[in-house]
């Protein structure tokens, strides 16, 4: 199973050379170019904070991985370019070194796992990927043997990342959220899974699209992770007011949409369809009219979220007021982060590309 997420992790940073699907490049015509919306706005805005552990911290995660899942020279460059460290660097710049190792090791799990659906050899098979995902699942729950990183490399990771989070003695509220997230994430992952399987992704209603979107991508995952790592302490009363909870909704909004946006380009040349871009086009929209719709639909948000933050309460305890605070920044930082870190590693543009896009917003398309 490991080799299905190493394989994936592969594909993944393949540059794109002019190939790919015929019914693209037969649908979509000569070589073309969008313009893309403004992605450093609003809470994507200003210049991330840098945790000092990165490097380090950043190295032993990398190895303690090639290691465990015996990864060949080709794949271990890759997962060096990838460079997961630096997303979680700007996601969680305050954590210590101990949960920022927690942080990476649990950002190159999620990686390498979620690939293998998404552009890797269970994308399209229902049913090997529901036991795959209940099986990593149930390495949360208390009762689950430890699993023997010899023989399931992947399932190791996330039961080790498990156990050093419980270690630090998390609020039950934080361990629902952690364990609530991920359930939630791996579902929509196995939604996806079986919308391409059925072919029925580009029939999808957009509400639906959207909602398995905002779960799949694995920011609320990330949100907990930051949580942790942060020390942030607010109560449940405060994590469940709808503000917090239309925040939250936003920065994992505009972490999706970001990728929709960044990945396009290599997603027709990879013949993917889970982008909204070809959702919209599907529903009659102009490819340009399709890319301008995400970025009416970030500005949306955009303003969601200060609507949610001017309709906070004011709590009579200020360091309920200041807890919130703290975990608003974290979902900012975590959507701000996954922009940074998309032009940075190369997983969709290659330098020059992306160099054109972020200074003049147009991307040159196959």
């Amino acid at each position: 199973m490991s080799l299905y997420g190493l394989f994936s992790l592969v594909t993944s940073y393949l540059p794109y050379g002019g190939g790919g699907s015929d019914h693209y490049k037969a649908d979509l015509g000569k070589t073309r170019s969008l313009y893309v919306p403004d992605l450093f706005a609003g809470i994507l805005s200003g210049e991330p904070t840098r945790n000092p552990h990165e490097e380090e911290v950043g190295r032993k995660s990398e190895a303690w991985t090639k290691e465990l899942v015996k990864m060949d020279k080709r794949t271990a460059k890759i997962l060096t370019k990838a460079n997961f460290a630096y997303l979680i660097s700007l996601s969680a710049p305050l954590a210590d070194a101990e949960a920022f190792r927690v942080g990476v090791d649990w950002c190159i799990w999620a990686f390498v796992f979620d690939d293998q659906f998404d552009e890797g050899p269970m994308k399209d098979k229902t049913i090997e990927a529901a036991r795959e995902i209940i099986d990593m699942l149930a390495t949360q729950d208390d009762t689950c043997a430890l699993v023997k990183p010899e023989e399931h490399p992947l399932q190791h990771m996330f039961q080790s990342v498990w156990e050093r989070f419980k270690a630090r003695n998390p609020s039950p509220g934080l361990i629902r959220r952690w364990q609530y997230t991920h359930k939630r994430c791996l579902f929509a992952i196995l939604k996806q899974v079986d919308a391409t399987q059925r072919k029925i992704t580009l029939d999808a209603d957009l509400d639906d699209y959207m909602e398995t979107r905002r779960h799949s991508i694995g920011a609320y995952s990330l949100f907990a992770v930051v949580e942790w790592a942060h020390g942030i302490n607010a109560p449940e009363e405060a994590m469940n007011h709808p503000s917090v909870q239309t925040c939250e909704r936003v920065a994992a909004d505009l972490t999706w949409l970001v990728n929709d946006v960044l990945s396009y380009k290599k997603d027709l040349a990879f013949g993917v369809e889970h982008n909204l871009t070809r959702l919209l086009m599907r529903q009659g929209l102009t490819e340009q009219g399709a890319m301008d719709k995400l970025g009416q639909l970030m500005e949306s948000n955009q303003r969601d979220w200060e609507d949610a933050v001017a309709e906070l309460p004011n709590w009579e305890d200020e360091n309920t007021n200041k807890e919130v605070r703290r975990y608003l920044d974290a979902c900012a930082a975590v959507a701000r982060a996954n922009l940074h870190w998309s032009f940075e590693s190369g997983r969709y543009l290659n330098p020059e590309q992306g160099r054109k896009v972020r200074e003049t917003r147009i991307m040159d398309l196959p």
